[in-house]
C-alpha cells in the first residue's frame, strides 16, 4: 500500500507541475497588443500592465548610452501623429537606427517621467519583397 501512494502522490505532484507551467505560458502569451494611439488612449488606466506596442521609430531620436547600455528612442503610431516615448535597457537591435523601421515594444509604462519601459524590442523586417505598385506578378 506505501508504494501505491507514493506513486499516487508522486503522479498528483507532476499534474499539479504540469498545469502550473501551462497556467504561466498561458498568462506570458496573453499580452495586450496596442498601437501608439490605442495605447495613450488608454493611459494611465493599464499603466502597470506589461503590453505590446507597435510604432515606427522616429528618425533622429534614437539614443543610445553604451556606459549604461539603455537605448532611448520615440515611436510614432503607424496612421497617426501620436508618439510614445521609449527606453530599453540592452544592446540594441541591428535595424533600429533605420528611418521608418517598425518596432514591437514589450513592456510596461513609468508614470512618473511619462515613459514606456520596454524589457523586449521586435524589429519588424521592412517589406522589401512585396510588390511595387504597377509591378506584374
Amino acid at each position: 500500500m506505501k508504494g501505491r501512494t507514493k506513486v499516487t502522490l508522486v503522479m498528483l505532484l507532476m499534474a499539479g507541475a504540469f498545469i502550473y507551467l501551462i497556467f504561466l505560458g498561458l498568462k506570458e502569451g496573453s499580452m495586450f497588443y496596442f498601437e501608439v494611439a490605442e495605447y495613450n488612449a488608454k493611459l494611465p488606466s493599464i499603466a502597470s500592465e506589461r503590453v505590446r506596442v507597435n510604432g515606427s521609430v522616429v528618425w533622429n531620436t534614437v539614443n543610445y548610452d553604451t556606459k549604461l547600455r539603455r537605448l532611448t528612442f520615440t515611436m510614432k503610431d503607424t496612421k497617426g501623429p501620436e508618439k510614445l516615448q521609449i527606453e530599453y535597457m540592452g544592446a540594441p537591435p541591428d535595424l533600429v537606427e533605420q528611418e521608418g523601421v517598425t518596432v514591437v515594444a514589450e513592456g510596461s509604462y513609468r508614470s512618473t517621467d511619462k515613459v514606456f519601459v520596454s524589457s523586449k524590442l521586435l524589429i519588424k523586417c521592412p517589406s522589401k519583397y512585396e510588390r511595387k505598385e504597377g509591378d506584374k506578378a
